[in-house]
Order: C-alpha cells, then sequence, then structure tokens
C-alpha cells in the first residue's frame, strides 16, 4: 500500500477532476475554498480580512478574476497562512510509514475513495491517531474528531461534527442539526474518521450510520480492541450494533511492530544510532504500550544529550527508559 504524498505542500483532493483556469493557482485556490466552506466566512467578511473588494473576492472564488492574480493570490496565501486549521498543519515532523501506518492507511484511503464505512483497531501506542492526523495533514477535505468521556452524548457529537462541515452551527434538536450535516454533506466526497471510537456510545454509532446512509460519505471508526468486539458479537449488546456491524466494509487489526520500523523512527529521530541502541529500542517497541513510549524515550534521551551534554549510547537510553517507566 503505497501512502499519498501531498502535492506541492497540498493535500486537498480534486476529486471532481478538470483543467485548472489559466492563470490561477489551482491547489490555492483548493486550499482557499475548503477553508471558506469550513469557516462560514462570508465574502464580506473575507474581503475585511484581506482588505479587497467583496467583488474582487467574489470573482476569484468564481475564477473570473481578470486582474493581477498573483497579487491576490498573495493576499489569499497570507490568509490561509493565519487561518488555515492549526490542528492540522501543511507542515509538521516527519511521518514515518510504519506497517501499522500502512494498514490503517488502507482503510482511510479505501473508506474515501469508495464511500464505504471500516474500523482500523489496535492497542494503545500502536500509531492510530499519528496516521489519522497525518492522513488528515495531506487529505484536508477530511473530517477528523475525537470522541472522549466529557463528549458522549448525541448533541455533543453531532456537534463535533458540524463545526467540521462548515458554516454556523446553530443550536437545536437532534433531528435539525442531524440533517444540517447530511445536506452539508452530500455530494462533498469527504471522509469522517472517528478517533478513540470505544469512547462513542451505541446510539451515537446509529446516528453516524444516518450520515454515511444519507450524506453518501466515508466512515472509519478508529480505537482500540474492543471496538469492534462489542460489534462483531463478543459481548451481550452485540446486537445493538447489528446495522454498524453489517456496514463494515474493511478492517484492519493485525498491528506489531517490525525491527524496520524502530530502526525508520529511530533514524527520523536520531539518526546514526548503533546496534546496541536500536536493540533496546525494538525491546520497548515489543512491549505493551509500543511505539508511543519508544520514541518518548528516544526524544528525552536526545533532551538530556543537550541539557547535560552526555554520550549518547545505551545507558542513557536505559536510564531515560528506566526514569520514565519507574512506577512499573
Amino acid at each position: 500500500m503505497t501512502i499519498q504524498q501531498p502535492l506541492n505542500n497540498d493535500s486537498t483532493s480534486n476529486k471532481s477532476g478538470g483543467e485548472p483556469p489559466s492563470g490561477y493557482n489551482e491547489i490555492l485556490h483548493r486550499r482557499f475554498m475548503l477553508w471558506r466552506d469550513q469557516s462560514g466566512a462570508s465574502v464580506n467578511r473575507i474581503a475585511m480580512m484581506i482588505d479587497k473588494s467583496a467583488a474582487l473576492v467574489s470573482q476569484y472564488i468564481n475564477r473570473k478574476y481578470q486582474g493581477d492574480i498573483a497579487e491576490i493570490e498573495k493576499d489569499i496565501a497570507n490568509l490561509l497562512r493565519r487561518e488555515e486549521d492549526f490542528e492540522h498543519p501543511l507542515e509538521e515532523e516527519a511521518f514515518c510509514p510504519t506497517h501499522n501506518a500502512k494498514l490503517i492507511w488502507e482503510v482511510l484511503q479505501f473508506c474515501d475513495e469508495y464511500h464505504e464505512m471500516g474500523v482500523a483497531v489496535g492497542r494503545s501506542g500502536s500509531g492510530k491517531t499519528r496516521t489519522c492526523n497525518e492522513y488528515k495533514r495531506k487529505n484536508r477535505a477530511s473530517i477528523l474528531i475525537t470522541a472522549d468521556l466529557t463528549r458522549r452524548s448525541i448533541s455533543s457529537v453531532l456537534m463535533m461534527i458540524a463545526s467540521k462541515t462548515g458554516g454556523t452551527v446553530r443550536s437545536g434538536t437532534n433531528s435539525l442539526l442531524l440533517d444540517s450535516i447530511i445536506d452539508r454533506l452530500k455530494g462533498s466526497n469527504r471522509l469522517i474518521i472517528i478517533d478513540e471510537a470505544h469512547l462513542l456510545r451505541w446510539e451515537n454509532f446509529e446516528v453516524i450510520r444516518k450520515i454515511h446512509d444519507c450524506g453518501n460519505v466515508g466512515i472509519v471508526y478508529v480505537g482500540q480492541e474492543r471496538l469492534y468486539d462489542q460489534m462483531k458479537g463478543d459481548t451481550d449488546k452485540a446486537y445493538l450494533y447489528d446495522q454498524i456491524y453489517g456496514r463494515i466494509t474493511m478492517k484492519r487489526d493485525r498491528f506489531h511492530v517490525n525491527r524496520k520500523d524502530v530502526v525508520m523512527i529511530a533514524e527520523s529521530l536520531k539518526p546514526g544510532l548503533n546496534k546496541e541502541c536500536i536493540d533496546f529500542l525494538y525491546k520497548i517497541s515489543q512491549l505493551r504500550k509500543g511505539f508511543r513510549n519508544m520514541t518518548k524515550t528516544l526524544k528525552v534521551a536526545k533532551v538530556r544529550q543537550v541539557n547535560y551534554g552526555v554520550e549518547f549510547n545505551l545507558d542513557l537510553l536505559t536510564d531515560v527508559y528506566g526514569f520514565l517507566m519507574k512506577e512499573e
């Protein structure tokens, strides 16, 4: 499975195809249109933000501007630099396409392209959230929300999704909010990724199923192993998930850490480590907390090397790991 690369540092997919209009920076225009839709900013508001007339902004939006396109695109680029989704910046630390990342990416990419429903489940520290963030960064039209214990009601989950679909989110009944989300997503070809999905109540799965069915968008649930167990029949409440389980088209759960994954991550964070250090990092990666503790140990060791002027070796890694995991 090949992980997609961003086009000229931009990742907004152009599923509709077509040739860019003459003179326009197509990548920048797509980014701008996505930001406008997600932010709900009006033409007048945008005009004020870039100190241009509303008529000029409208012409740019509709690709009819006949003036100095380079000048307005410079203003648009500055606007996006200030206002674009800071939660998922275009530039980020190096992402390593590990074995686990490729499996998760397969689900995300498939469900994105074919508007299907899928799941990616694995233990904590296997790289799920990191991969979801990277997919969102490179495919900026996708919607990424993270479930948590404080927002488990239907209205809370709907509000999280609505806030990412563009426009103004108004309070009202859950049914009205659901209808507005579906109306915004119809024909959008977008993907909704729900991280920590094992924290959702079954009612929320039913509501999201409605969005999937009526909005014709892809859905991917990402979480711990118990997420899929409760769907497939390993609990006494599995019948509640029949409608969801029947729609799961793709699943990935055979996550493990390869030695070459450890080498890849180590090289991205601290190039040139010797075999002893790699062996130790690989040993850490096989424990319950996986990649998370391995990368944390490596990052803290780097800081200690700089702050204390010590040699970066196995003893340093061992000391740092012992300090971090002292409670165990």
